[in-house]
């Protein structure tokens, strides 16, 4: 199974290359915008190449003994091969022949390898200029919800506020109410108090007016 996967890893990597080639020649056959498309297509595929290497590497670490070292003398050689693409693409992004290159030999290395380490270090300030920009938008976007979260917490704490104000009036209010209950309870008692008091008199009343009546007719 791993056998298989690396096989297929192999045949990707090698269309891959194959377009790579293809857009290499491309980029110094033409100029301007058209050209740019050349070098952005096959930065793409570099980093597509890089990645199909890297999980290739990593099947090899699961083949037996005897495998993995037929595996990993071709994993070296795809890196060698891509070493190559990546130098041919420099030169042809600078204009340079690799076929004059090699006729003309330390001729010209000179000057070559002067435009080269002017474009290595052009490459890295952009590379460089891009991750400062990724940085810097990354940063606007952390403000961003750092200012997002602070409006939603004190949207938050408002109406906390205002919940506990609600609560706040609702126990003024049952309070109010309280009161106005244990008033009306002590009216009711009193009233109550008040109507035994007068059956009490009015039966003590009763009472004493028929005793007197009963005692006058004996």
């Amino acid at each position: 199974m791993a056998t298989s996967l690396l096989e297929s890893y192999e045949q990707q990597y090698s269309t891959v290359t194959a377009d790579i080639t293809f857009h290499v020649g491309q980029i110094a056959c033409h100029h301007g915008a058209e050209k740019q498309s050349h070098v952005r297509q096959a930065e793409k595929l570099f980093d597509e190449a890089s990645e199909l290497l890297e999980q290739m590497e990593l099947e090899v670490k699961e083949q037996d003994p005897r495998e993995r070292q037929k595996y990993s003398t071709r994993v070296k050689s795809y890196k060698t091969e891509l070493l190559k693409l990546q130098k041919d693409m420099k030169k042809a992004k600078l204009g340079i022949d690799a076929n004059r290159d090699e006729l003309l030999g330390d001729d010209t290395h000179d000057s070559e390898d002067q435009r080269a380490r002017l474009l290595d270090n052009t490459e890295r300030l952009d590379r460089t200029s891009r991750r400062l920009d990724h940085g810097y938008r990354a940063a606007v976007e952390t403000e961003q919800i750092g200012a997002q979260i602070m409006e939603d917490l004190h949207g938050q704490r408002q109406t906390i506020q205002k919940s506990r104000n609600r609560l706040e009036e609702m126990n003024t209010t049952l309070g109010k109410s309280s009161r106005v209950l244990s008033g009306m309870m002590r009216r009711i008692i009193q009233n109550r108090i008040l109507l035994i008091g007068i059956g009490l008199l009015l039966v003590i009343v009763i009472s004493v007016a028929i005793y007197f009546t009963v005692r006058r007719h004996s």
